[in-house]
């Protein structure tokens, strides 16, 4: 037998495949899976795969705009990622964090309105290539530890916010620019969402290397992009596919090989282990998996 490294396959939450099933294909091997538990959250899952070389830091920031304009240098980096807020009797809640399709024009309105308000904190405020924004902070700048983008959708800010008056200050002015902003009125007129908040997580320097065990990633995500490409190439024998995006089960199943090591990896932090080898036992488990 080909000696193949271990498939990661990268899930979102059990919860988005509720109500559907198994195929009797995949049970049959799905009653011989091994069940482990991590830490739930997105960046944690990314965390179980990649390690970053700086300490218990996790500075996407700094890896993200080293890999969209490699200027990261040595400065000390925070990304500004926009979200929908919706407001409830006793604040505010994380509605949308991601896909929102600002133009080149609609992210240059953005920084035209908000640098401001960050250089006089003595930060520069400025776009990537890809519709996101960064913050750049002086070296030494020490940062609150901020809650990743990804593991923000559906919080109540409440318990969110930095305690740094700076970093809530700056909060509260983005959310005031942006309120009445033309490029939130015409997409209001669209019938798009409004960017009316901007979420700061991923600060910190540029690692000195990120490690890993894959010698192939397919994923569009920018963030496992960034982490890929700040790594030696070919590092391991495993690969890792990145699915978080997929909701039809049917679609995550083609891409197991029970001829090869899988992980299922999912975002609440449930993990599927499958070994080859198990396929020749004579027994189940008493778990079966079910969504």
């Amino acid at each position: 037998m080909a000696d193949y490294g271990t498939c990661i396959i990268l899930l979102p939450e059990k919860r988005f495949f509720s109500g559907q099933k198994l195929s009797d294909g995949f049970t049959h091997y799905a009653c011989r899976f091994g069940f482990e538990t991590c830490e739930p959250g997105e960046s944690r899952q990314l965390q179980r795969h990649f390690r970053c070389q700086s300490g218990s830091s996790w500075p996407m920031a700094a890896l993200c705009r080293q890999h969209d304009l490699g200027d990261a240098g040595t400065y000390c980096w925070l990304r500004a990622d926009p979200i929908y807020l919706q407001a409830e009797m006793r604040g505010a809640r994380v509605m949308v964090c991601s896909d929102f399709a600002l133009s080149p024009d609609d992210v240059m309105a953005a920084v035209s309105a908000l640098q401001p308000a960050f250089a006089d904190y003595g930060f520069i405020f400025s776009a990537g290539n890809d519709g996101s924004f960064y913050i750049r902070c002086p070296e030494n700048t020490e940062l609150p530890d901020f809650l990743p983008v990804m593991d923000l959708l559906g919080c109540d800010l409440a318990g969110q916010l930095s305690v740094s008056r700076t970093w809530t200050a700056l909060f509260n002015e983005c959310q005031i620019s942006l309120h009445n902003h033309p490029l939130n009125v015409q997409r209001q007129r669209d019938r798009q969402l409004p960017v009316n908040g901007l979420w700061f997580w991923g600060g910190g320097v540029l690692p000195t290397s990120v490690a890993h065990s894959f010698k192939s990633v397919t994923s569009t995500d920018p963030v496992i992009r960034a982490l890929e490409n700040s790594s030696n190439p070919k590092q391991g024998r495993d690969v890792l596919v990145d699915l978080r995006h997929v909701r039809s089960w049917p679609e995550v199943e083609s891409h197991f090989d029970p001829l090869r090591p899988t992980l299922f990896d999912f975002a609440d932090g449930t993990r599927w282990c499958w070994r080859p080898s198990w396929r020749l036992r004579f027994w189940r488990w008493k778990s079966i998996p079910v969504f």
